[in-house]
Order: structure tokens, then sequence, then C-alpha cells
């Protein structure tokens, strides 16, 4: 309690103690005070009486504002309580003491200041209606509790949101595409809630898909089911479930049914199983079926290396037949968050290209510190040098996902300027041509001058010829 709260409370307390005096000792002072003032005794004792009741009326009007409604409750919502409402209950506290002062100490009659209190009340209550409610909203959401801060709540099946925080007059929803909804609590008294953190954070996720009539169910079945259980990352609360839900002119419609432990993890959780669903179906040549339209075979593994390499930056512009070809020789890695995929100085005359997760390059500076000089996300590649000039790797290359990576190594390279060597001018100038974008951060639509051009194309055409002669056998990767 501050110092100005005490000293208020203080002097109440003074005249509630000195007109208890008087009170008390009413012969002694109305007496005197009569003959002075020319009043009755009874009407002096009605002031005395009345002035205390007053005072009474005072403090507890204070104490009800401030050590209620701005004490005890906002410590039990742990929310601070408009000033309106401590105002407007102070208000009708003293209101109602004046009324009945009026009423019993001075026995006038007070139908008119009641009926007249009353209008004043309606009038006020139709003006504030919607601010009233809504605040009486809010005290039932801080008070009841049907969802708490950093609850994941969906209202009416149209917005979905995790509670930030609950005032007296709206509750904030952050959604899942990071944006700060403000919602009147008005609204959320005629609502339908639900909470999904409630009774526990476990949640329960569907997944439909339509199957092909050439699968039979059993297989259908024990697929999904494995996929699902297999899924990367996920933490099953109980053992999937696959049904067969009904029989459409496109195919089997199977539902997918498991449970997660958190559900603030649902999207990524999802992710992981579909992800799971269709390699499963891939490795099994399964079909899924697309309505009105012929069924829809999954892609196999080498169509995604073969798109992956046209989208590669180095790759970009060759042949389709040369992009199969180096797609098929690729080697297929995956690493771990945190595993190291390359290190700084190591011989390794392989280029590397990134198909899934995020990796992280870093070098040490002068003083021995890890300095961070790139990220290499899905398309992108490292390694150029190590594997077209034969150099040792100049930086430490870490997954810093789980990554799936390809390797285009010294022999699979050979092989190929082996099979054709007019391959090397079709590499040299897809070197020099990236190489120059990159040194002058020069967009796809600018072509380099012809002298610029061919002096870098020479250069790289040098290092190639020079690295994997044609009339000598590739050294072997062991003795590197």
């Amino acid at each position: 309690m501050s110092d100005g709260a005490m000293k208020v409370y203080g002097r109440l307390a003074m005249v509630i103690a000195a007109l208890v005096v008087l009170v008390v000792l009413d012969r002694l002072f109305t007496g005197p005070l009569a003959l002075v003032s020319g009043l009755s005794e009874v009407t002096l004792t009605q002031w005395v009486v009345g002035a205390l009741c007053l005072a009474i009326t005072l403090m507890l009007a204070r104490i009800i504002k401030r050590e209620i409604i701005h004490g005890w409750l906002e410590r039990r919502s742990a929310k601070e309580v408009p000033p309106l409402i401590g105002s407007l209950v102070s208000g009708l506290v003293i209101f109602v003491g004046i009324c009945l002062i009026l009423a019993f100490v001075f026995q006038r009659d007070v139908t008119a200041l009641v009926a007249t209190g009353g209008a004043s009340l309606m009038i006020l209550g139709i003006a504030l209606r919607d601010v009233m409610l809504a605040l009486f909203t809010g005290i039932l959401l801080n008070v009841e509790k049907p969802f708490r801060v950093g609850d994941s709540v969906r209202i009416n099946d149209r917005l979905s949101g995790k509670v930030e925080r609950i005032t007296w007059r709206t509750t904030v929803l952050q959604t899942g595409a990071n944006e700060t909804v403000y919602v009147p609590n008005l609204q959320l008294s005629s609502a339908t809630i639900l909470n999904q953190a409630q009774p526990d954070l476990r949640s329960k996720r569907t997944i439909e898909l339509t199957i092909d009539y050439d699968t039979s169910v059993d297989s259908a079945e024990r697929i999904l089911y494995a996929a699902t259980l297999a899924a990367a990352g996920v933490t099953h609360v109980s053992p999937p479930s696959v049904y067969a839900r009904k029989l459409t002119p496109d195919g089997v419609l199977y539902e997918v049914s498991f449970t997660i432990g958190n559900y603030g993890e649902a999207k990524k959780a999802e992710h992981a199983v579909l992800k799971s669903i269709l390699q499963c179906m891939r490795d099994a040549d399964i079909s899924l079926s697309s309505p009105g339209r012929e069924r829809t075979r999954i892609a196999n593994r080498s169509l995604d290396v073969f798109h992956l390499v046209q989208q590669v930056r180095l790759f970009r512009g060759l042949p389709q037949e040369l992009c199969h070809r180096i797609s098929d020789v690729l080697t297929e890695h995956h690493f771990p968050a945190g595993a190291e995929i390359v290190r700084a100085g190591e011989r390794r005359h392989s280029l590397f290209i990134v198909g899934e997760g995020m990796a992280r390059r870093t070098a040490s500076d002068r003083e021995g510190a890890n300095v961070e000089l790139h990220r290499f996300i899905a398309t992108e590649c490292f390694g150029r040098k190590a594997l077209f000039a034969c150099q040792p790797h100049n930086a430490t290359v870490t997954a810093e996902t789980a990554v799936l990576i390809y390797e285009f190594d010294r022999r699979a390279f050979a092989r190929l300027i082996g099979e054709t060597p007019e391959l090397i001018g079709t590499f040299a100038t897809a070197l020099a041509h990236l190489a120059w974008r990159e040194t002058y951060q020069r967009s796809a639509d600018e072509e380099p001058a012809p002298e610029v051009i061919d002096r870098l194309i020479n250069l790289y055409r040098g290092q190639i010829e020079a690295n994997y002669s044609l009339r000598t056998e590739p050294t072997p990767l062991a003795a590197e």
C-alpha cells in the first residue's frame, strides 16, 4: 500500500473516530452546540450520525475500490482491472450509502432520488452496454479460466491461434501465420471455443488419401501403418490406426489416424508422416488416385534427382540428356544435424548438392575462431574447386539440420568426360558463366563481354584437362 493511500485511510479513520466520540458523548456536546447554533438537539444528533455514516460509507467505498477491485481481484486474475470498473463500483456504494443515510437517519423519502438514480444508471448502462458486457466477460474469462495464456484455441471453427494475453476487454491471439488478432471478449461470450491444450497437450491427427484399386487393402494398410510409425521426429502417444473408409470411383479412401504428444508440433508431425508415406509408396510402386483423372503414379527417386540437378545453378541450361547422365551417377548420403560433411583441408575431390535440409560452411579466422561463411539450402552446391580443379576443400561444411546430400565424385566425372570428351568445354563454359555472375554480382539476363568469358572458359578448360587427362587413369580416391 502506498504512502498516499495510508494518509487517506488515516484521515478518514481520524474523522470516523472523532464522530464516534461525538455520538457517544451526545449530551455533552449537542446541548452547548444547540444553544450556540439555535438548532435543536435532535437535528444536531442527526447531522452528527449522518456525518459518521457518510465517513464510514466513504471508507467502505475506498476499501472496495482499492483493496478488492484493484487489489484482490487483480491478484486473483493476474490482470490489471480498468479504472472504470473501480470508479463505477465506488460511485454505486456512495450512492447507496447516501440513500440509506437520508432514509434512516434524516427520515426523508428517497423514492424520487432512487428513481432518478435508477434512471441515470439505466441510461449509463445503455450507453456503456457493450463495454460493460465485454468487461463482465473478461472478468469471467479471468476467473473461470476456460483457457490460459499459451493455450492453442479454435474459435467457432474459423479462427485458430495461441493465446498471448487476456485483458478485460480483448483476448489476444497469435495465429500460425504469425499474425496478432485482437478478439473482443463480447464475441467470446457466445462463441464456441475449443481449447486444444485441455485436458492435456495430446492431439489426434488424421490424414486421408485415395489409393488405386490395383493395391490390395492388406498391402495398403501394412505400408501406411509402417510409414506412419517410421516418420522421422514424430513421437506417437499410441499406435496409429489405418482404416479403409470408402470405395470411390477413383480408388479406396484410406484414413490414417495418429496421436502426437504435443499439439504445437502438429504441422511438423503431419509433414513428416506425409513424407514417410510418400517415400514408402514410392518404394512399393503404389499409385495414388486423383478425382476425375487417371491414376497418379508416385514419382521415383531418379526423377526427383533429375529435377534437382536441373535446378542447381551450375547445371542450369545444360541439355536434359546431360542432366540425366549426371543424376544417374550421383551418390546419396544422409547426415544428421551437427554431422560433418567435409572438413577444411580434406582432399575429397567431389561436388556436393544439397537435396533436403540445410548445411553451414565455416572457416577459421586468424585468431582461430570459427566464422560462418555461408548457408546452403536445397538445390545449392559446394566443392566446385575440389571437383574440377582437384584442390582441397577450403572450409568445413556441417549439417545444420538433417540433410540429404548428393555427391558428384571424381570417378563419376572422369567417366563422363571419358565417354564424351566434348563435355569438358560444356562444363568449362558453365563454370565460367557462374564465376562471372558471382564475381560481378550479375543477373542471369546479362551477358559478359566475349573476351572476358573466353578467358574464363580457357582457364577452367585448362584446369579440367590438367587434372583429368584422358590419356591416364584417374587417381583412385583411396590414394588421395
